[in-house]
C-alpha cells in the first residue's frame, strides 16, 4: 500500500480540500463481502459497531452479528479500502461495512453472497454506502453473464446507484474473465504489477472494466489483541478494493460539492 495508493494518485486526492473538509473518504461506508475483518487491528479503528470504522456488518456463513475474520483474504482487502494506522488505504477515513459470506477456506456459498449484497443495498442510506467490493469468484467468461445467480441483486444495487467492484479471477486467461465480474452493471477489476503491467495472474478481456494495482500488495492481516500485523498478497483480489476505495474519494468529492 506503500506504493500502491501512490501509484493511482490517491495521495494527491487526499490532500485536496472540499469545503474545508479533505477528499479522504471521510462519511462514506465502504461494503466489503469477503471472509470477514479482524476488527481488533489498529490499523482498522479496533473495534466493531457504533462509533468504530467497522460500523457494522454481519456473518452470513455462521448466522451471527460477528463478521469475525478466520482466514485473513478479507482483513488484508478491508485494509487496501481503507486502513488508516501505520500504513494507510486507498479511503482511510471511510467507514466499513463487512458483510461475512466466505468461510475459513475461502469458499463463498451464492446464497450468502446473494444476502450480502443485499444487506448492503438495503442499508444505504443508514451507512451511508455507495460501493460494494467483492473478491470473489468462480467459472469463466468470454461475454456478459446476466444470467448469473448474482446478477438481479447486483443490479438492484447499481439501480441504487451502489457501484459493485468486482475481481476478475487470477486464471492467467486474456480472453476470459470470472463471474460474477462478467455480469454487466459489475465493475470488473483486473491487476496490474507496480510497473504498470498486467500482471501475468490476471484475467482480462474486452469486457474488463478496470485494471488496478494488485501485485505485492502489504496490508492488513489477521492479529489477535489489537496489534498490527502486514503481510504481502497478490491477486485481482487484491486490485479490486483499490477501486472501492477510489469510488468512495469520488463519492465523497461529489457529496460535498453538491451538498446532498
Amino acid at each position: 500500500l506503500q506504493d500502491s495508493v501512490k501509484l493511482i494518485n490517491a495521495t494527491l486526492v487526499h490532500n485536496k480540500l472540499i469545503n474545508n473538509i479533505n477528499l479522504t473518504g471521510k462519511g462514506q461506508t465502504i461494503c466489503i463481502l469477503d471472509t470477514g475483518i479482524n476488527y481488533l487491528h489498529a490499523d482498522l479503528g479496533g473495534c466493531f459497531g457504533d462509533g468504530c470504522k467497522v460500523i457494522s456488518g454481519y456473518d452470513y456463513v455462521n448466522n451471527d452479528n460477528n463478521p469475525e475474520d478466520d482466514n485473513g483474504h478479507g482483513t488484508h482487502v478491508a485494509g487496501i479500502a481503507a486502513a488508516n494506522g501505520n500504513i494507510k488505504g486507498v479511503a482511510p477515513e471511510a467507514n466499513l461495512t463487512i458483510i461475512k459470506v466466505c468461510d475459513a477456506d475461502g469458499s463463498c456459498a451464492d446464497s450468502d453472497i446473494i444476502a450480502g449484497i443485499d444487506f448492503c443495498n438495503n442499508n444505504k442510506s443508514k451507512y451511508n454506502i455507495n460501493v460494494i467490493s467483492m473478491s470473489l469468484g468462480a467459472g469463466l467468461s468470454s461475454d456478459y453473464c446476466n444470467d448469473d445467480p448474482l446478477a438481479p441483486s447486483i443490479n438492484a444495487a447499481v439501480r441504487n446507484n451502489i457501484t459493485v467492484v468486482i475481481a476478475a479471477g487470477n486464471n492467467r486467461n486474456s480472453a476470459k474473465i470470472s463471474a460474477p465480474a462478467c455480469v454487466q452493471n459489475a465493475t470488473s477489476v483486473a491487476s496490474s504489477t507496480k510497473q504498470n503491467t498486467i500482471s501475468s495472474f490476471s484475467n482480462r478481456n474486452n469486457i474488463t472494466d478496470v485494471i488496478a494495482p494488485g501485485e505485492d500488495i502489504n496490508s492488513t492481516y489477521l492479529t489477535w489483541g489489537g496489534g498490527r500485523i502486514y503481510r504481502e498478497l497478490s491477486g485481482t483480489s487484491m486490485a479490486t478494493p483499490h477501486v472501492a476505495g477510489l469510488v468512495a474519494l469520488l463519492q465523497q468529492y461529489k457529496q460535498e460539492e453538491s451538498n446532498k
